[in-house]
């Protein structure tokens, strides 16, 4: 005689709840390895942009051009404000993949850190290390693409207070100099925000493993 079994909506409704955290949890690796390939290399084509934008820039010629009489090219802070938006939207979508993965970890059971799975918690603890690595990168960057668009907008301010003064202006030189050590400073923060997105990247492709492991536990 077959054994007949009793319907529990609750269990029923827990093991559909944990399917469905099941499967969005393992949209995680997907999404990491999105972040360290197609969406980082967005990112690193528009920072060398900037870069070289930025690299263009002279302060002594935009002056000349102006007393010229004609319009120079000026440095655009939005030059540096494009690059800051994509590093923003890069970061977020790796906060969320950690975000999404620490969820669907607990409620699977998948983080054993005390009197469980010893290798379940090596997992998870060399996972959370790697998610705060980038992190911690990610951070670095965007308060560098910060400081070269404050740096940046400051040296248009000088640019404008010099360019009404006539040439021989007494204090024109030291301006002059002051508005292209900050576009140069600029250029260098941005250089540095670019390392450190690559570092991020190798941060995150070592988590991309990380996360398969947990999942795959």
């Amino acid at each position: 005689m077959a054994r007949v079994v009793a319907y529990n909506p609750k269990k029923r409704g827990r093991e559909e709840s944990s399917e469905l955290w099941r499967q969005l949890a393992r949209t995680v690796p997907g999404t990491l390895l999105r972040v360290a390939t197609s969406e980082w290399d967005g990112v690193s084509k528009c920072l060398k942009s900037t870069h070289r934008r930025l690299l263009g820039y002279s302060v002594v010629e935009m002056l000349r051009t102006r007393d010229a009489g004609n319009r120079p090219q000026t440095p655009r802070g939005r030059t540096v404000d494009a690059s800051h938006r994509k590093v923003r939207r890069l970061v977020a979508l790796h906060d969320a993949a950690g975000h999404v993965l620490a969820l669907g970890a607990t409620r699977l059971g998948l983080r054993q850190l005390q009197g469980g799975n010893a290798d379940a918690g090596a997992r998870w603890r060399a996972w959370e290390h790697r998610r705060a690595v980038a992190a911690g990168h990610a951070a670095e960057a965007l308060r560098g693409l910060r400081s070269a668009l404050t740096d940046l907008t400051a040296a248009v301010r000088v640019l404008h207070m010099v360019s009404g003064k006539p040439p021989k202006f007494r204090a024109r030189e030291a301006w002059v100099s002051e508005a292209d050590r900050l576009v140069r400073r600029a250029t260098d923060e941005v250089v540095a925000a670019r390392h450190a997105l690559q570092w991020m990247r190798r941060a995150v492709v070592l988590e991309f493993f990380d996360a398969w492991a947990i999942l795959s536990g």
